[in-house]
């Protein structure tokens, strides 16, 4: 038998993932699967997409109505938890449309990003329900480009086209904070690429925004962005109101009686 290793987070196994089974009624041996194996290649794949550590643990049951504070945010609120359950119960039809969400507020924290790494998290928890195995990726628009200007450099090890491919490719992507960055024409001909391929291979894409679809056109003056994100995605309002100040106070008092404590 296999020693049981502190890699197993149920102390079941040698860290491996499998257990060995030694049946005396059947006079058998066998291997049969750890729970931990499910919950690693979870883990696994929540890496390789790079999720911010602080959405790592987001979840949509989590998204809380009640921290917003006029009603109307909070019926704008309730609206989008909707309609994320309902994509992430559908993703597989979601995947045949081609079809992702746009999350847009103009208030900045307002609930934006940690929705879509929620609906992220989910759907990386339950791929393994899909026909096929799917590859996630997470980013930044300035964060994407800074890592495409980085492989300018002659010392680069990596190169942009590596970079392009893995956003283009992925199965689902979200792509947080979609005009904030400076644009110029070289960054407008960069998404046009990365959403063409994504359009026409139906590759499903959440959007984050301080802007709605049609006001893109004021930074992507060619138009060809917003017409391609409207064809690609579902518009989702969120409140009009800042939650990021009230969840680090929550946290902050949820943290009181340990700092304090004598």
């Amino acid at each position: 038998m296999s020693a049981i290793s502190d890699d197993c987070m149920y102390k079941e196994c040698d860290g491996t993932g499998l257990i060995f089974v030694k049946d005396h009624e059947e006079k058998r041996e066998f291997m049969r699967e750890c729970k931990c194996k499910a919950v690693k290649q979870i883990e696994r794949k929540l890496k390789s997409a790079q999720i911010p550590e602080e959405f790592k643990k987001a979840n949509i049951n989590s998204f809380k109505i009640d921290i917003y504070q006029t009603p109307q945010a909070k019926k704008v609120a309730e609206t989008a938890k909707i309609v994320t359950v309902n994509f992430v119960k559908n993703f597989k039809e979601m995947m045949n449309q081609g079809k992702g969400l746009y999350f847009y507020s103009k208030i900045k924290g307002s609930g934006k990003t940690r929705l879509a790494a929620s609906v992220l998290n989910a759907v990386v928890k339950t791929s393994d329900k899909l026909d096929k195995p799917l590859r996630f990726y997470y980013t930044s628009t300035s964060d994407l480009l800074e890592e495409i200007k980085k492989t300018f450099n002659s010392d680069s090890k990596v190169k942009s086209e590596q970079i392009l491919e893995a956003v283009k490719t992925a199965d689902l992507l979200v792509l947080d904070d979609i005009g904030v960055e400076k644009v110029t024409d070289w960054v407008e001909e960069t998404f046009t690429r990365v959403l063409d391929y994504r359009l026409q291979n139906k590759k499903v894409t959440i959007f984050t925004s301080n802007l709605t679809i049609e006001q893109l056109d004021m930074k992507y003056q060619q138009g060809r962005v917003s017409s391609r994100i409207e064809k690609m995605s579902f518009p989702v309002a969120m409140p009009e109101e800042s939650i990021r100040k009230k969840l680090a106070r929550s946290e902050n008092e949820d943290l009181q009686e340990l700092l304090y404590k004598r």
